[in-house]
């Protein structure tokens, strides 16, 4: 029987030969693939070109990539001889432009005579050899001789035409016909999108004759074969073609989740399924897997990508439909946002790469790293070297994956069919990129970064002699230092300088060194805290980018600085301590990006209603900003898509339209207003309807917002209004048909929320903390994509009902009114939990009940009225709202009888409390909190002696970051639910005489410091189904009295000698086998 990647040759050849019947006939043949991005057209061309190779038939392919701008000749006889490898790059460097187009030509003329001579020569000898000599009698050899058959002939793939360059332009207007009519006969081969965006999930003929028109050329027969490549789309063949690009490890992982998940079909057909018959989709998919468990230190998939993996999975066929993306790129893509074991940069990476190649096409990839390192990706840059090496790994993972692909001449494009992923990142690329380089270049070779190369700790242009000009340089402080800032860049080579980055620059006087650099279009001068003045710089009239930031001894620019650089496209001025902005960037007609953001003492912003290329306003952080504008509206503005005014204090913002104008401002799609909380009114949201994320979180000071800011609103996908003072909420919320994030935690005043039913897409929906929120109008009911209901800390009763569908695979969770949470796999096991009063969760594997909340009747909680008569501290009435979230537990090792008080913290309310709480407090409770805010908050405890850690699901390090000086006090600590906790960073529990672990299923073993906690006198374990052992070495525990082991399936070593130890109970470790006598001899335990 063939295996799979045997029948997917096999089918290869067979589509193959189909094209190629078609280009073998007699005279011009021009045929078309066309269709959507990811189906496979161009590996289908590659295939054709080797395959003709291959018979003889074709003696050289010349492919372009018309997803590059070919500006001119040179461009595109430079691509060629590239292609062919006739491109001498010495020869370049002292030739002028004219003179290496005639060399290029004509050594492109003599290498493709040679093939041809070469090629004709071996199939003529193929033809007369003595073992064809016998199928081909004299008058056969004649015939053949004379025919097309005879004759090999050259074939140019137009790869991806139309979308930055056109055939008409390669050869008419370039020359490319007239040039090749010497080598005939040609053949053209044409991929190109046709720009439809239906699935390929059933195996119907389309007709694409009339989708792809093709203008006829001159004698030339066009022949579209779209048809044979969709018709291979089937569910069957995809499935071959995921075995034969799969691994054994990756194909072993899938057969593992199937055994773990307990379902009877394969995973295989469900991710073809899921692919809607994508063969991009299945490449990126199998690739993306095979990179996950290629890893050394790859062991399983971590409960996050798992996660994701069963959510996609899982997916109902009907969900699928609705699905604007592809499910399983989408899968692809949170496999890598999820993988902790990659720098956190590849997604910005990613992103970006996304959006240039929508500007400008392809990119050469050292210029692609280049970008990313400009753009801040891998800030703080303290080593070029360092920042560019990470950079290329990121880049061979991305193309490992199969998101981004190089092509011959080493120019990366990404799989075009992952276009249609939506960022849905609080800020997105918009506000990540710093310098918004794609905008710049837009494909336009002249503003390119020319030939660069790393070395010596800099990244510059490469010079094929010594003294040649350089175009590019970006270095850091540390490497500078070792040069004489005058002499560096006074050098000849510097004159002609376009590109500079200066990273960290510690050296003064820098600027004055750089007045003379006339032609430079990017500068990027990144912290430099000794930068006085940037006075220097107005006679770099070129400049397109500028960037200062970081460089907090700038206090005044004057106001006509802008005036000298005219052409100022992207203009970055963060960190400076200017008060005024010059009024000067009104006059920037191509400005299109103006980041102002952690300026701490700007007071005013220049008028900017005229800057109609305008699309990123970004001003965040700028906490003295009270008059906002000398602008009344911003609706001229028809191109802005972020707007970001965080934490500035001003009353008010312009508005968003204007009587005169009857357009909207559909290319808003980010609008952040987060702690702006001097705001008093939101202006009429109404023309932005192409909102995407709306953030008001923080704004205390708004209390209502008007009926029409939620109309014509079908793009929304992320509110946030928590911290609001809203009293009400328009009821137009109700038509947000395609919102999955409803966030409005901590509001104080809102009494009822309207109809809500119309939420269909929701996700998440999360009003904690709305201590007045007493009804809820309409249901979940229609909500199949709901997988989280948090209702703490509100006065709902009574639940809404809940979805009747789970189109997400995934864990469902409600928090109750009381902070019960219900965490179930399904909505009906939810209602019946809630029907029985039960707060449990059933586990995957359907073995054991995972305990997601230690319930408070468990814990004993003080009933309200004692919680009244008895409080942690004494708090003054109008302290912060954090103390809404102090209780008084009885937990375990709580002494009731001494009325120990414990505070407890939940969620993110433990970020706003006061260093004087922290630092008195004894016994400290934390629920649902995150890593970083844990460390943050135990950086102020000061006096604790008991900490209960509680259903913090983010933490796979406990007290990673803490100062282990705050935990030597330290005397009892209870640790439940937190269910990705792989370990407990700390060696300083010396005093440590209380611990209990429970329900902790990653954990595989708990003591692995070097000094143990000889104080510890009882130690509880239950519920950690991966626990192997408890100490790594053979220690001695003289102190301890009471063990107590319970349902530790894995628990095979104690690994401690336990002298006094008094009471021992051990249920359900089946692989520990061990007596209590054995453990306080002093024999090795296991």
């Amino acid at each position: 029987m063939d295996s799979p990647r045997q029948r997917q040759e096999m089918k290869d050849m067979k589509l193959c030969e189909k094209i190629t019947k078609t280009l073998r006939r007699n005279g011009p043949q021009r045929v078309v693939l066309a269709g959507e991005a990811g189906i496979g057209k161009t590996r289908l061309a590659k295939k054709v070109s080797e395959h003709e190779t291959r018979e003889g038939m074709c003696y050289v392919t010349l492919c372009l990539h018309l997803n590059k701008r070919f500006d001119d000749e040179l461009s595109l006889y430079e691509n060629i001889a590239f292609h062919i490898g006739v491109y001498d790059r010495d020869e370049k460097a002292w030739k002028q432009a004219k003179d290496l187009l005639k060399a290029l030509k004509e050594e492109i003329s003599a290498e493709l005579s040679r093939r041809r001579k070469r090629s004709a020569k071996e199939k003529m000898k193929f033809l007369f050899t003595e073992k064809n000599a016998k199928k081909f009698g004299e008058g056969e050899k004649k015939r053949h001789t004379s025919s097309g058959l005879m004759v090999p002939y050259l074939l140019l793939i137009l790869d991806d035409e139309g979308y930055k360059t056109g055939e008409d332009t390669v050869m008419k207007d370039l020359g490319l016909e007239s040039f090749l009519q010497d080598y005939v006969p040609l053949k053209i081969l044409i991929t190109k999108r046709d720009g439809e965006t239906e699935s390929h999930a059933t195996d119907k003929p389309r007709n694409t004759e009339s989708d792809n028109k093709i203008k006829p050329r001159d004698e030339t027969t066009i022949r579209d074969e779209s048809q044979a490549l969709l018709d291979t789309l089937t569910h069957q063949n995809l499935q071959d073609l995921f075995e034969s690009l799969t691994k054994d490890e990756a194909r072993g992982l899938l057969e593992s989740l199937q055994r773990a998940w307990k379902i009877d079909e394969p995973l295989i057909p469900q991710v073809v399924r899921k692919s809607k018959n994508l063969p991009a989709a299945i490449t990126v998919f199998s690739k993306s897997l095979n990179c996950i468990t290629h890893k050394k230190s790859f062991k399983n998939l971590s409960p996050k990508q798992e996660k994701v993996l069963k959510e996609v999975l899982f997916l109902s066929d009907s969900s699928i439909k609705l699905w604007r993306c592809n499910p399983i790129l989408h899968l692809a893509y949170e496999l890598l946002e999820t993988d902790d074991t990659l720098k956190s940069a590849i997604i910005d990476c990613f992103w970006h790469t996304l959006d240039f190649f929508k500007h400008c096409g392809c990119v050469y990839y050292r210029d692609l790293i280049t970008q990313w390192i400009l753009e801040g990706y891998f800030d703080p840059v303290r080593s070029v070297k360092k920042a560019y090496k990470e950079g290329h790994d990121i880049l061979l993972e991305l193309i490992n994956r199969g998101i981004l692909k190089i092509q011959e001449d080493d120019m990366v494009v990404p799989e075009m069919a992952m276009t249609n992923l939506i960022d849905l990142c609080h800020h997105g690329l918009l506000s990540r990129s710093r310098l918004r380089l794609a905008r710049v270049y837009g494909g336009d070779k002249s503003k390119g970064l020319g030939k660069i190369t790393q070395i010596d700790d800099m990244i510059r242009t490469v010079q094929a002699k010594k003294r040649e000009n350089l175009l590019t340089v970006l270095v850091s402080g540390n490497r500078l230092r070792l040069e004489t800032p005058k002499e560096f860049f006074e050098q000849p080579q510097m004159k002609d300088l376009e590109v500079l980055g200066l990273f960290y620059p510690t050296l003064e006087y820098l600027v004055q060194s750089l007045r003379e650099l006339k032609q430079l279009r990017v500068l990027v001068i990144r912290d430099y805290d000794l930068l006085p003045s940037i006075e220097e710089l107005q006679g770099l009239r070129r400049l397109e980018v500028l960037e200062v930031s970081g460089a907090s001894s700038v206090e005044t620019i004057s106001d006509k600085f802008f005036e000298a650089v005219p052409e100022l496209q992207s203009l970055n001025l963060s960190g400076l301590r200017i008060k005024s902005s010059p009024s000067s960037i009104s006059q920037l007609k191509y400005l299109h990006s103006l980041i102002l953001r952690d300026c701490p003492v700007l007071e005013d912003l220049p008028d900017i209603q005229h800057l109609d290329r305008l699309e990123v306003l970004d001003i965040r952080g700028v906490r003295n900003l009270k008059t906002c504008f000398r602008n009344r509206t911003f609706a001229r503005l028809q191109q802005l898509q972020l707007l970001d005014f965080s934490e500035s204090k001003q009353k008010r913002i312009p508005i968003f339209q204007d009587l005169a104008l009857t357009t909207s401002l559909h290319s808003l799609t980010r609008l952040s207003l987060r702690k702006c909380t001097n705001l008093l009114k939101l202006p009429n949201l109404q023309p932005l309807s192409g909102l995407q994320i709306l953030d008001l979180s923080g704004t205390s000071s708004l209390v209502e917002i008007a009926e029409v800011c939620f109309e014509q609103k079908e793009e929304l996908k992320i509110i946030n209004m928590s911290g609001t003072k809203f009293t009400k909420l328009p009821s137009t919320i109700s038509r947000l048909s395609n919102l999955s994030q409803f966030l409005l935690r901590d509001n104080s005043n809102l009494e009822a929320l309207p109809n809500i039913k119309g939420l269909t897409s929701l996700e998440v929906f999360d009003v904690s903390g709305c201590t007045k929120l007493h009804n809820i109008e309409g249901s979940f009911e229609e909500m199949a994509y709901l997988r989280e209901v948090n209702l703490s800390s509100t006065r709902i009763k009574t639940v809404p009902e809940l979805p009747a569908k789970n189109s997400l695979c995934c864990s469902k969770l409600v928090v109750l009114a009381d902070s019960r949470s219900l965490k179930c796999d399904n909505w009906s096991q939810v209602k019946e939990s809630i029907t029985n009063g039960i707060s449990e969760s059933l586990s995957s594997s359907g073995t054991v009940n995972e305990i997601e909340e230690v319930s408070r009747k468990e814990l004993g909680r003080v009933r309200e009225k004692q919680l009244n008569e008895a409080s942690a501290f004494d708090f003054p009435e109008n302290k912060s709202r954090i103390y809404k979230f102090i209780y008084m537990n009885t937990i375990p090792f709580v002494d009731t009888k001494s009325h120990q008080k414990v505070l407890e913290i939940q969620g993110s309310h433990g970020i706003d409390q006061d260093k004087e709480t922290l630092a008195r407090a004894e016994f400290v409770a934390f629920v649902d909190i995150s890593s970083r805010s844990l460390s943050s908050i135990f950086s102020d405890l000061k006096s604790v002696k008991g900490c209960w850690l509680e259903m913090c699901g983010d933490i796979e390090n406990l007290f990673s970051g803490v100062d282990e000086e705050r935990l030597r006090n330290l005397e009892s600590m209870s640790i439940t639910n937190l269910r990705l906790m792989e370990r407990i960073c700390s060696s300083s529990f010396k005093n440590l005489k209380k611990l209990s672990l429970d329900c902790c299923p990653s954990i595989k073993m708990l003591f692995t410091a070097s000094e143990p906690p000889i104080s510890l006198q009882v130690l509880k374990i239950k519920f950690c189904y991966k626990l192997e052992k408890v100490c790594e070495k053979q220690v001695e525990l003289p102190n301890l009295h009471t063990l107590c082991l319970l349902e530790l399936p894995m628990l095979s070593i104690v690994g401690a000698t336990l002298p006094n130890l008094e009471t021992y109970k051990k249920d359900k470790c089946p692989k520990l086998n061990i007596s209590k006598e054995k453990l306080k001899s002093s024999v090795s335990l296991s």
